[in-house]
Formats: C-alpha cells, structure tokens, sequence
C-alpha cells in the first residue's frame, strides 16, 4: 500500500513538472510579438549633438526617425532613443526636452519609488529609472544594454510602478534580450523594471497569462485531490 501510495505521488509530481514546463512554452507562444529594431546605418552621417564629462551623444536624423546614441560616461552605460516623426505634426525633440538631461537614464537606482518596487516585487528585476518623468513629444522606442543581468534569448516582461495609484502596471510582454540589448516603446518616463517572470499582483497582465497560471493551479488540485484518494484505496 505504501509503495501504490508512493508511486501515485511520484506520477503527481511528474505530472505536474511536465504541466509547468509545458504552460511556460505555450506562454512565450502566445504572448510572442514582433520586436522593432533600432538599427543605426552607419554610412549615415552622423552629428554629436552634445558632449561634456558624463555623456557623449550622438544623433541621427532620416526621413522617419530621430536617432540618438548615449554613452554615459559617469554611469557606465551605453543606450539608444529613437523617436518617429509625425507627419501631422511640426515637433522636434530637442524643442521638446532638454536632452543633455531628459534623455538620461539609470539602472537599479536608489530612489523612493525603486525601493517601494524592491519591497513590493519579489522577482530578479532591473530597474530603469529615466531622468525625465512626463509624457514624451513622439512615439518612442528605447534600447538598452542588459547583459550584466539577463542572457541573449531571454524574453522578458516590462513594468511600470504608477506613484499616484501606489500600484505596479503591466507595459509589455515578450522583450528579447538580443545581443545583450532589449528594445520596448514608451509613452511616457518614469521608473520601469523588467523582469523574466510575470508580477502576478500586477494591474492589466496579459489574459492569457492569467489563464494558463489559473489552469495550472486547477490541475494542481485535480492531482493532488486522486492522488489522495487512491491512498485511502
């Protein structure tokens, strides 16, 4: 009797492992998504649109987009911007924001609103804290160097902490690590954080996420539930 006991579960566990491994692979399936590359043709003139002591950089204006490349020499980082024009609208970047400082940005930094995302997130996670806090004058897309804390071929989620409504946000799902770098639009800047496992007390996650947690948490009860009645057997 003890060894059916065992055996059903051994075959419970097993199960279950092979639930989890498979609701992890049909999740990257359904949340995948096109990713849009910033690439910076290099036999494109490119301009320096401002250099001092902490940062270098570089721009690059074509027809559709403003490209700026960042090194920043005091925070040791290097990253990208690219801003699309509106055709049915007249703006320009640096009309709109200080670039020497808006366009700055720091990893895991040490602010009230870093330390409320490291007390209420218990995932690994890197924080991305923007210089600038406001809504931003074009579409954007920003890539960043991450190899320090992720590998190539992750797919990472975004996440936005919202101070006013003290409450962390889903932005985006699906963000390769390629190359050591990730790409993901913004709308607005403020502090940000990725992070390789779905923040389940989030508000908004992907419905389909949500499903296939829920799923497994029935499947769970169902194994253990025969499991123990066929040890009273």
């Amino acid at each position: 009797m003890k060894k059916k006991h065992l055996t059903n579960i051994t075959i419970a566990i097993a199960c279950l492992l092979l639930i989890v491994y498979s609701g992890i692979s049909i999740s990257k399936m359904l949340l995948s998504q096109k990713q849009d590359t910033i690439t910076l043709n290099e036999s494109e003139d490119k301009v320096i649109a401002m250099e001092n002591k902490q940062t270098k950089m570089t721009k690059l204006e074509t027809k559709e987009y403003y490209y700026y490349e960042i090194e920043d020499y005091e925070r040791d980082l290097k990253y990208s911007w690219k801003f699309k024009k509106d055709e049915n609208k007249d703006i320009s970047v640096e009309e709109s924001l200080f670039i020497e400082d808006d366009l700055r940005l720091s990893l895991d930094a040490q602010t009230k609103d870093t330390e409320k995302i490291k007390e209420d997130v218990s995932q690994d996670k890197l924080i991305i804290t923007f210089d600038y806090h406001g809504n931003l004058p074009l579409e954007t897309t920003v890539r960043i160097n991450v190899q320090d804390k992720f590998k190539d071929n992750e797919r990472l989620y975004l996440y936005y902490y919202n101070p006013e409504l003290d409450q962390i946000e889903y932005i985006a799902h699906n963000v390769l690590v390629k190359d050591g770098y990730v790409e993901f639009e913004l709308e607005h800047c403020s502090d940000y954080f990725l992070t390789a496992a779905v923040v389940n007390d989030a508000v908004n996650n992907p419905q389909s996420v949500n499903y296939i947690i829920i799923g497994l948490i029935v499947v769970v009860f169902i194994l253990v539930a025969v499991t123990l009645f066929q040890s009273k057997k």
